[in-house]
């Protein structure tokens, strides 16, 4: 176990050593089932890990052979942690029913990995423990990899069809390869925790993962905050060998400064789908949420350059944040400028299980036509 220090307290926090390494009295290695609730970063930073550590059994099948689970989780909403809870209270409870059955058989350890393990100021079910951030950089992932995860469907979605649309709500980018360019973000919005829940930050040079890019298709470049030198850097790699790529979570004044070199992209046809949170249309709320407002509405008038262009645009909005903004209307102003608009409800940060529950069920299941 490790300590780990950060803005909600200090904790000591298990690590993935803990779980895969033999202990000492000769027990076999563990059986570990992995379900990712998260977003695609945390998801390929396991991957990334597993990948680099095929010796160890990681299973997406929770059957009576597996000793750890692992949930890899979200925090950027109360809707998103009342739903990672809900995912450990259920395979807490499947493992109870199977030793009722089987009594011979230990409990499992159960452990919340991700973001939310990172909170500290959230208390988690009495059997769940924290697990720190695991990942190897700079890897090329196998497709046996990916069957290792159970990669939940999106908690907003969950009538997702394996075989769906690409552009279907929560199905974008979920089919693509993942290419991990870096971890963690120096933004300080007001509402977001990243620089705190991710773990170590880095970022790698294109340079270093052309080869990776080029032994994969349908490659979209993911990093909770891609540097402008990154964009740029995978551009000229995306012209110099004619190959399609797509970027997620580009913020939008790095966007802006790399304009003029996705608009050469886009005329050759060669960016696919462009990410790009703007987070509001209210000059109220971004500045509230501490947003660059005139590189917001620039990268607004840039994305339909873009969309004109052939490129697939996509945004993330917050609703709620501000009074006059607590409908649907903006999403479907959004809409007139953006291909795919995801949205999330306004988290002040404090969580409380009850009113989490009831919020998830006024903006999820009473919306479900709507989102």
């Amino acid at each position: 176990m490790i300590k780990v220090i950060n803005r909600f307290g200090t904790e000591e926090m298990y690590t993935i050593a803990d779980i895969v390494e033999t202990d000492k009295y000769g027990a076999e290695h563990p059986v570990i089932y992995v379900a990712c609730t998260a977003c695609m970063s945390v998801w390929t930073d396991a991957l990334s890990y597993i990948e680099n550590h095929r010796e160890v059994a990681f299973t997406r099948e929770f059957d009576e052979y597996v000793t750890d689970a692992i949930v890899l989780s979200c925090q950027v909403t109360d809707l998103a942690i009342y739903n990672d809870i809900k995912v450990m209270e259920e395979l807490h409870n499947r493992d109870i029913e199977f030793r009722k059955k089987h009594p011979i058989f230990s409990p499992i350890n159960i452990y919340c990995g991700g973001c939310l393990a990172q909170r500290f100021d959230i208390p988690l079910p009495d059997y769940v423990r924290r697990l720190d951030v695991f990942r190897t950089e700079n890897i090329s992932l196998s497709e046996e990899t990916f069957k290792k995860i159970d990669y939940r469907k999106p908690f907003w979605n969950k009538n997702l069809k394996d075989n769906a649309d690409e552009f279907e709500e929560g199905n974008l980018f979920r089919h693509m390869y993942p290419l991990k360019v870096g971890a963690g973000c120096h933004g300080k919005c007001t509402y977001c925790t990243i620089r705190d829940t991710r773990g170590p930050s880095y970022h790698l040079t294109p340079a270093e993962q052309e080869q990776e890019f080029l032994d994969h298709d349908d490659v979209v470049i993911i990093c909770d905050s891609p540097s402008v030198e990154q964009i740029n850097g995978w551009i000229d790699i995306a012209i110099k060998h004619n190959k399609p790529i797509s970027f997620r979570n580009v913020e939008p004044p790095v966007a802006n400064i790399c304009m003029n070199n996705l608009f050469k992209l886009a005329e050759k046809g060669l960016l696919k789908i462009f990410h790009c949170p703007i987070q509001s249309i209210h000059e109220e709320a971004l500045r509230k949420m501490n947003r660059n407002v005139k590189a917001t509405f620039e990268y607004i008038n840039n994305a339909q350059k873009l969309h004109n262009m052939g490129v697939f645009v996509a945004t993330n909005i917050i609703i709620d944040y501000v009074e006059n903004d607590n409908d649907y209307n903006t999403q479907s102003v959004m809409r007139d400028f953006f291909d795919y608009v995801s949205w999330n409800p306004y988290f002040d940060g404090n969580f409380d299980m009850e009113k989490a529950e009831a919020r998830f069920n006024h903006y999820i299941k009473e919306n479900d036509n709507d989102n």
